[in-house]
């Protein structure tokens, strides 16, 4: 167990470490392309310290890192950056300011927080890995395939939003942490943590739908009892779980109620900032709306709706975020970039289906149906998975009908642990494999690590195998060199 989390840790600090050593030379020997996004210029007086980060890291602040960046060095005081929540950044602000403060000694603030962002982010990234490891051992019950999970995390297609100033990193370690903890039966700090995940992105409210499937498994376990063994305590235990999770669900959703609150006060209210205006006037146009700062005597059409969000108006008006809107003949390249994780993450909902299905069509709450000498499913297909494929099939229909669909890779890769349990189900070579293929089961050069051997014995790998690691290295390295010189990616 120990030297699994010590493979574990030791190859995600590699993967990062190689991550950044490949975004520096790809964003110094690739000329950057002008996207025309938010990219505001630096206000801080730019030294040799400055251009030093630059080339190391220079490449982790472009397109949303911009926005993050911003609004851990000025506040919220563009109405567009209220679809950024506010965690990510605020962590990064105060890591800068506290433990990493000598920074400023040899760098501008910008610099300092791309630094601290890039440091923040290594650390969740190697927190999460590990703590997939941990989930995948309750939930698979078995060590080999929890440790390739873990490991196929580390080399994820998203990985570049791992590293740069996103907040992936940070929403993946609090959900998986949170899963584990309800794992458990740890309600409280589960809560917690999910609470935290929607502070960090607005899909973080839907891990309320494990509270409620295990407070449902859990009362199903008392209601399928005979009403002549029914006592006072079970009907009590019953009213007292029913209370307790509608005060989870209700903390889980609180942050993101406060945030929408918080633009309604800045912006509906009477509030004004002149530290607001003054940031902004210098650097973004007056006639548009998306740069509105707060205290303007402009009121945005958001204010006057029955339920008001500001988050809901900026995804619509100016990212036309909706309902099939980006099924358009123009975005086919964007669905092609998509495609391999959609078809990765809808094979695993329909793999696991048609194994389980008399669990799936009683939405895993009912008794499941074995024969005397069938033993428990473990790995893949075992009955702990159903809720996690559930928690999928949500995201990606919802990803795929209302979202900008290249962003449903990031999306999915950092708030489903499905997505490595079933690569590591799928590259997890099988016995008649072996016997036929000797070398794929050679484990000589790297004894620890499965997937750095398969990828060492690449030409003896199964197809199923080549295809998925092949996408994840793939999307890996062509991803930080375009993303990382303001080039579309996922």
């Amino acid at each position: 167990m120990a030297g699994y989390e010590e493979e574990v840790v030791k190859f995600a600090v590699f993967s990062r470490v190689m991550l950044i050593l490949w975004q520096m030379v790809s964003n110094n020997l690739i000329p950057d392309h002008d996207a025309g996004v938010f990219n505001p210029p630096v206000r801080h007086p730019v030294g040799i310290g400055d251009q030093f980060m630059d080339v190391l890291f220079g490449g982790f602040s472009h397109w949303d890192s911009a926005h993050f960046l911003y609004i851990a060095d000025n506040g919220y005081t563009i109405q567009k950056h209220f679809a950024f929540f506010p965690l990510f950044p605020t962590t990064v602000k105060t890591v800068s300011e506290t433990v990493l403060f000598p920074l400023r000694f040899f760098m501008n603030g910008h610099s300092a927080l791309l630094v601290t962002a890039v440091a923040v982010n290594v650390l969740f990234f190697v927190a999460a890995a590990f703590v997939l490891f941990r989930l995948s051992i309750m939930t698979l019950h078995d060590r080999q395939l929890a440790l390739r999970t873990a490991l196929l995390f580390c080399i994820n297609p998203a990985g570049i939003f791992m590293s740069a100033a996103y907040s992936e990193s940070l929403f993946a370690f609090v959900s998986f942490y949170g899963m584990l903890a309800m794992e458990r039966k740890q309600y409280l700090p589960a809560t917690l943590l999910f609470a935290l995940s929607s502070t960090t992105r607005s899909n973080g409210i839907v891990n309320c739908g494990f509270v409620v499937f295990f407070t449902a498994k859990e009362l199903m376990s008392k209601l399928r009892l005979p009403l002549t063994e029914f006592s006072l305590q079970d009907v009590l235990f019953i009213v007292l779980k029913l209370i307790s999770t509608v005060c989870y669900i209700s903390a889980i959703l609180a942050p993101f109620v406060a945030f929408q609150y918080h633009a309604y006060h800045l912006y509906c209210g009477d509030f004004k900032r002149e530290k607001a205006l003054v940031l902004w006037h210098p650097l973004f146009p007056t006639d548009n709306e998306e740069y509105l700062p707060p205290g303007s005597t402009t009121i945005p059409p958001w204010c006057n709706w029955t339920v008001p969000s500001a988050y809901s108006y900026i995804q619509d008006s100016f990212w036309d975020v909706g309902f099939l809107r980006y099924y358009q003949l123009k975005q086919i390249p964007n669905f092609i970039l998509a495609a391999p994780m959609i078809a990765l993450c809808g094979f695993a909902v329909y793999s696991y289906c048609r194994v389980n299905w008399s669990l799936c069509r009683t939405l895993g709450l009912g008794a499941e149906r074995k024969e005397d000498d069938e033993k428990p499913r473990t790995g893949f297909n075992s009955p702990q998975v159903f809720v996690y494929i559930a928690h999928l099939s949500f995201l990606l229909l919802f990803g795929v009908t209302n979202m900008h669909i290249q962003v449903v890779t990031r999306f999915l890769a950092s708030s489903s642990p499905v997505i490595y349990w079933f690569a590591a189900h799928l590259t997890r070579d099988d016995p008649q494999h072996s016997k036929t293929n000797p070398a794929a089961s050679e484990n000589t050069v790297y004894p620890t690590n499965p997937v750095l051997q398969q990828i060492h014995n690449w030409k003896s790998a199964r197809r199923t195998t080549q295809a998925v690691l092949g996408y994840f290295l793939f999307y890996n390295v062509v991803g930080v060199a375009l993303h990382s010189n303001f080039f579309n990616w996922t």
